[in-house]
């Protein structure tokens, strides 16, 4: 049968099983903030990490909770959150953001049709509407790489190295310990994220960069020598205050981006550093799975989002395909 025959005959089995246990509708004056704080949230927040869960409900919050909140749950309509959805495209809102908030809808209202709180999905056939281009992903050139580590103080310089030169995330930096560092490998268990140490974003991410780079190796033995606590446990970036890690966000914005936008380097940020790590290696090593790997994430995020084809590759790629047709 097709799709539309089957989901037909599965409401039909659904709609008699439900019958005999109660309405379909058990709480039609249900408002959507009290499914999503009662029901929803409780259920999903437990398997998400930290840093999920912040952006996560601050998005629910900002784009479901505001528009619907207040709303009956079962009263909302298809036409509604994809008037809404449309609406966050023509406020100029990235795709990324309409594509999350699009997922969520999709889930919430799935699980309270599953709960029996509605009878239809007013999201199944919604569409995530055109939205304006994400922006340009920079890297940095070679000229550009060695301008900003000119600019920036041993400590500052690190930092950009390991972003650079290893693929590290800023909140797997300030995660290192001294007992993480080897002569040849840095040994990546742990992030902090918000000031909160927390395991690495996911399982991929709890890894060994090997450290091959000459200077990446000597800058870091000099900046070590400059430690006063080089006990295995001693964070291996400390703040003023020895206990705890540096804050990643703030020794960018008071050393790192000042330093950045003396040399004409101001759009230069950690996504940047770890995009031109994942570009760079590319250029030496063409399995992707190893790519992958050393950056700490899945093949399909190394390919989609961190890695862009130069203009000179696709230049040449042309050429080749022209020869091949002559």
């Amino acid at each position: 049968m097709s799709r539309a025959e089957a989901r037909t005959s599965a409401d039909a089995i659904l709609h008699q099983l439900q019958g005999s246990i109660a309405p379909v509708i058990r709480s039609s004056a249900m408002p959507l903030i009290r499914f999503l704080e009662d029901t929803y949230l409780d259920v999903k927040t437990r398997s998400w990490k930290a840093s999920t869960r912040g952006t996560t409900e601050q998005l629910i919050r900002d784009h479901i909770t505001a528009p619907f909140g207040k709303r009956m749950i079962h009263t909302i309509t298809r036409k509604e959150l994809q008037a809404h959805l449309d609406q966050m495209a023509k406020d100029d809102m990235s795709k990324s953001v309409v594509d999350h908030v699009h997922w969520q809808l999709a889930a919430i209202f799935r699980m309270a049709k599953s709960d029996g709180i509605i009878s239809v999905n007013p999201t199944e056939a919604l569409e995530t509407p055109p939205c304006k281009p994400s922006g340009e992903k920079l890297i940095l050139e070679l000229d550009q790489f060695i301008r900003a580590q000119m600019s920036l103080e041993i400590r500052e310089r690190l930092i950009l190295r390991l972003g650079v030169a290893t693929g590290m995330r800023p909140g797997e930096m300030m995660g290192l310990k001294v007992g993480d560092v080897s002569e040849n490998a840095l040994t990546i268990t742990r992030r902090i994220y918000r000031r909160v140490v927390d395991s690495t974003k996911s399982r991929r991410g709890e890894r060994v960069v090997p450290l091959t780079d000459q200077g990446t190796k000597a800058l870091l033995r000099a900046y070590m020598n400059m430690l006063t606590d080089t006990s295995p446990e001693a964070w291996l970036f400390p703040s003023e205050n020895p206990k705890t890690a540096l804050d990643y966000s703030n020794v960018f914005r008071r050393r790192i981006r000042p330093a950045f936008d003396r040399v004409g380097l101001k759009w230069v940020n950690y996504q940047v550093m770890r995009r031109t790590f994942g570009n760079q290696l590319a250029e030496v090593e063409k399995d992707p799975k190893v790519r992958a790997e050393l950056m700490g994430h899945s093949i399909t995020v190394h390919e989609n989002e961190y890695r862009q084809a130069p203009l000179k590759a696709k230049q040449d790629a042309m050429k080749r395909l022209g020869k091949r047709l002559q």
